[in-house]
């Protein structure tokens, strides 16, 4: 048996932040993201800071490729860089990829992120080309298997949040849209325009 922690989400801003409970469970059991914040640094680092505090930050990624934007999801992390790719890791280890051969690559497109947001059981991801998509699975962030694309416009995404459960996405043409069930981020369905 081996000492791993167990997580409980508390909340995503532009730097991560999670909390733990220390279990021990058998070497069997499937790794986690360990409790604690990952910030992108300026020099392209990105730093993993403990939740306990007890120990100093770590270098989790230390790659060529800049981080845009780091979220949690389904009980992984996933890492969107400025040269294109978004990556999942289920236990906060070489978030570019690498040895531990856990991280998979969910979008091996060339357009970079614009956005990325969890809400409503699903990630969102917006793309530099203008389109969003919606994945309730956490894989194929650009389209294809359960993902579905949510805005087919050419605006792009300047802010995205989750409101009350509902995705409120912000525009380069200005519009503010209110969807409450995750569609038609632009506007149709059920979504409503919050401004004029």
């Amino acid at each position: 048996m081996k000492l791993l922690k167990t997580l409980f989400f508390v909340g995503a801003i532009s730097v991560l932040t999670i909390s733990s409970l220390n279990v021990l469970m058998p070497s069997t059991a499937k790794a986690e993201v360990p409790a604690g914040r990952y910030e992108a640094q300026s020099n392209g680092q990105i730093f993993f800071y403990p939740a306990d505090r007890t120990r100093n930050p770590v270098v989790v990624y230390n790659g060529k490729q800049r981080a845009l934007t780091i979220v949690q999801y389904g009980g992984a992390l996933y890492t969107a860089f400025d040269g294109g790719g978004i990556y999942r890791s289920p236990d906060g280890q070489d978030l570019g990829g690498g040895r531990s051969g856990n991280t998979t690559r969910v979008y091996p497109g060339s357009q970079t992120v614009r956005a990325m947001l969890v809400c409503q059981n699903a990630i969102f991801t917006a793309f530099s080309g203008g389109g969003i998509y919606r994945s309730i699975d956490g894989q194929n962030l650009g389209g294809g298997g359960s993902t579905t694309r949510v805005y087919g416009g050419n605006q792009l995404v300047t802010d995205m949040q989750c409101r009350t459960d509902s995705v409120v996405t912000s525009f380069s043409g200005g519009g503010v849209y209110e969807s409450p069930d995750g569609n038609n981020l632009g506007g149709g369905g059920r979504t409503v325009r919050l401004n004029r």
